[in-house]
């Protein structure tokens, strides 16, 4: 349950934000809007994305398993430390620790993971894009909620792959300055998600 607690913790991202909240991309060169919105592209790509992932936090909060992603939802699939499933759709994130013979719902309305969950996802009014950098084949997105962002920082890493962007990295700090990386690896697209 500790490895969960951590996850969620860490999950709730907060970061050193300085200044004061703006909507969406306001501060942005027009180039770095143009990659936000390749960024938000890949993101609402209607796909389901699956492979392996590393976590790496504090203490002893690491991890490993399979993970899905797809617009609205991922789920991960712990196969180290021990066997547990992380399900994150919709408002809330749901953690099932079989060998503590646990389950927790944490509410995603005040954690920044759910500005991954939201469909579609738009870097506007309620997420604030507050820094994006590219190179070639590669970009890096940091994320917060525009009206609270001490609520966390989320930062994704995405590679280009065949021609778009694909999520690799996860990456998020919280308010006590834990940091938790989840890499991904082996990802493969599955299928087009049905529309809703």
């Amino acid at each position: 349950m500790k490895t969960a607690t951590r996850l969620l913790s860490a999950l709730a991202l907060s970061g050193a934000l300085a200044g004061c909240a703006v909507n969406g991309m306001e501060g942005l060169s027009a180039t770095q809007q143009r990659e936000a919105y390749r960024v938000e592209a890949a993101l609402n790509r209607p796909a389901t994305l699956e492979g392996h992932f590393v976590q790496v936090g504090p203490g002893r909060n690491d991890g490993a398993g399979h993970f899905s992603y797809r617009p609205g939802a991922l789920a991960l699939d712990y196969v180290s430390p021990h066997a547990m499933t992380l399900r994150a759709s919709g408002a809330h994130l749901v953690i099932d620790d079989s060998q503590a013979g646990s389950v927790t719902r944490i509410s995603l309305a005040r954690n920044p993971l759910g500005l991954l969950l939201h469909v579609p996802v738009r870097f506007a009014g309620a997420i604030r894009v507050t820094d994006i950098r590219t190179t070639a084949g590669a970009a890096q997105i940091s994320l917060a909620e525009a009206n609270n962002p001490s609520q966390g920082l989320l930062t994704l890493q995405l590679i280009e792959k065949e021609g778009r962007l694909q999520l690799s990295t996860l990456d998020g700090v919280d308010a006590r300055g834990n940091r938790i990386v989840l890499s991904l690896s082996d990802v493969t697209e599955t299928g087009v998600t049905p529309k809703n």
